[in-house]
Parts: structure tokens; C-alpha cells; sequence
């Protein structure tokens, strides 16, 4: 059976949206690298062609905006983690992963890690910790309404799997 490979994104909402945008944007020039949406990524794994990403979606309970408090700031030597803002695990984001697990068939359970990437690349550590101190937030929490699926490479460490991603569909959390 064909299988794709998806990425689940929870995405803020305005004003959010825009402030990490322009910081992403900021960091992709600075350091000549692809440009992404700002996301935490809910869930990423293959998906059996049979299956579409919009059933998976529509089946999400939670139908409300999210709010993650935000841990800190910090890097790691991942690719996909050089820049990023750790998130405080909620009983909503825990819910969520979950529900999106349960569509799947046969999906195994991640390793639940909320945090928002600024940057995908590799850099030294003493350039992340100066980026780390010389980056305000602008608030100790951060809003989001929307789910987005992504059509993704399955290993991501490079700037081309960065550019290679592309939203298939999306869905507003709202209160309705």
C-alpha cells in the first residue's frame, strides 16, 4: 500500500503569528536559510494513501484556539532544533497528539515536546546562546487557532527539506 509522510502543525493565531514570522523571517535572511511557518508540530509520520488528511483532521475534538505558556528559549545541535521556544505540555496538547494518533492506523505514539522552531540549521553554540539572550518574547504565552497538515520529506536535516514543505490543508479552531 502507497504511503505519504505528513507533518501536524498547530500554528498561531494574530497578533502571534505575525511577531514569529517576522522573527523566522528576520533569522532566515540573517543567516541565508529557507523561510518556514511558524508551527508546532503535533505529529509527523506516514499516512496510508487510502487515507485522507482531511477525515483525519475533521476528526479532532478539540474545536477551540489553544494556548501553550512559553518555557524558554533555547537551542539544540538538532537541525530542527537549532533555535526554538519550549512549551509547556497542556491537557489540550496532550489531547490533541492523542486524537490525531487514534486516526491513524497503526501510528505509534511521539514523544510529546511542544516547542515553536525560529531557525533550521547548524550553528555554532556560542552564536545560539547570543541568539538565545538577545531574543525577547514578547509574551509568556502563545495562542493558536489553526491545524495545518504538510506535506513533508520523512528525514528533515537539510535546507531543501525545509523548502520542500507545502500545506495540503488546514483548519481553523474556532468556537463555534
Amino acid at each position: 500500500m502507497a504511503v505519504s509522510y505528513y507533518s501536524f502543525w498547530l500554528v498561531p493565531q494574530e497578533p502571534d503569528l505575525t511577531y514569529f514570522q517576522d522573527l523566522i523571517n528576520g533569522l532566515t535572511e540573517r543567516f541565508k536559510t529557507e523561510p518556514f511557518y511558524p508551527h508546532v508540530t503535533l505529529y509527523s509520520g506516514s499516512l496510508p494513501a487510502s487515507l485522507a488528511v482531511t477525515a483525519v483532521v475533521k476528526g479532532l475534538s478539540l474545536t477551540q484556539p489553544i494556548e501553550l505558556e512559553v518555557i524558554t528559549l533555547n537551542y539544540e545541535t538538532h537541525f530542527s532544533k537549532t533555535l526554538y521556544v519550549q512549551l509547556k505540555q497542556t491537557v489540550d496538547f496532550t489531547q490533541l497528539v492523542r486524537d490525531l494518533v487514534t486516526a491513524i492506523p497503526d501510528a505509534p505514539q511521539p514523544r510529546l515536546d511542544p516547542h515553536l522552531s525560529l531557525l533550521y540549521h547548524r550553528l555554532d553554540a556560542v552564536t545560539q546562546q547570543t541568539l538565545t539572550e538577545t531574543i525577547t518574547l514578547p509574551r509568556s504565552t502563545i495562542q493558536f487557532d489553526q491545524i495545518q497538515v504538510i506535506a513533508a520529506p520523512q528525514n528533515f536535516e537539510t535546507q531543501s527539506h525545509v523548502a520542500s514543505l507545502r500545506c495540503v490543508h488546514s483548519k481553523l479552531l474556532t468556537l463555534s
